[in-house]
């Protein structure tokens, strides 16, 4: 059975700030840190607006949800990336079903935390670029009856010029390294391969949608 979540370390992301620490930051990269602190901010602000909106159905914040994933977030590139080594050697109908249920089941799994907000509010830190294309937002989430979380957020910038999240860090773990090796661990036991993680989804997207 799939986890919904269990935090791995996140080495690459910070192997990836202390090599670009040094570097000269460019006007360009500045202007992207800027855009994607921007993008966070108003996804924040927007998110927390809908989760205190009294007047809303968890069926309507749900379906908020899923416009922040299919707008905010670049999901074929995050496909990609928890596929692993097993995205280069899928045929391109397994890369379609893979995605579209990748999908859903991030809805599912996250979609249903919904309804346990709890007047929780995001405060940006900082931002800094990581290279030409992306940036490392940092925030915390504070919380009316416990520790503030560090919430770090990995947006890159598209050819088309769009920001978008491909990366979430909690307490300096990523959410995409940690699903990769999830995932991988599936794809890689014996009789199961790409098809077989594609049917676990789809079953619990079914279970937990139902």
């Amino acid at each position: 059975m799939l986890k919904k979540r269990t935090f791995l370390i996140s080495l690459l992301s910070a192997a990836v700030m202390c090599t670009f620490s040094f570097l000269p930051i460019s006007a360009a990269e500045n202007s992207n840190a800027q855009a994607a602190t921007a993008l966070i901010k108003s996804m924040g602000d927007d998110a927390i607006k809908t989760l205190s909106n009294k007047s809303l159905s968890e069926s309507q914040k749900e379906h908020q949800f899923e416009k922040y994933l299919d707008e905010s977030f670049n999901m074929k590139l995050i496909g990609r990336f928890v596929l692993g080594n097993n995205w280069r050697t899928a045929t391109d109908e397994q890369r379609k079903e893979f995605l579209s249920v990748f999908r859903d089941y991030m809805v599912v799994s996250y979609g249903q935390k919904i309804g346990s907000y709890s007047g929780e509010s995001l405060k940006i830190k900082d931002a800094k670029p990581i290279n030409d294309k992306e940036s490392l937002v940092y925030s915390v989430i504070e919380q009316p009856n416990g520790p503030p979380i560090k919430l770090d957020w990995r947006v890159r910038k598209a050819n088309d010029g769009k920001q978008q999240i491909v990366d979430v860090i909690v307490e300096g773990v990523s959410l995409a390294v940690t699903q990769r090796s999830e995932f991988s661990a599936v794809v890689n036991k014996p009789g199961v391969g790409v098809d077989g993680l594609i049917k676990k989804l789809q079953e619990q997207v079914k279970a937990e949608g139902s």
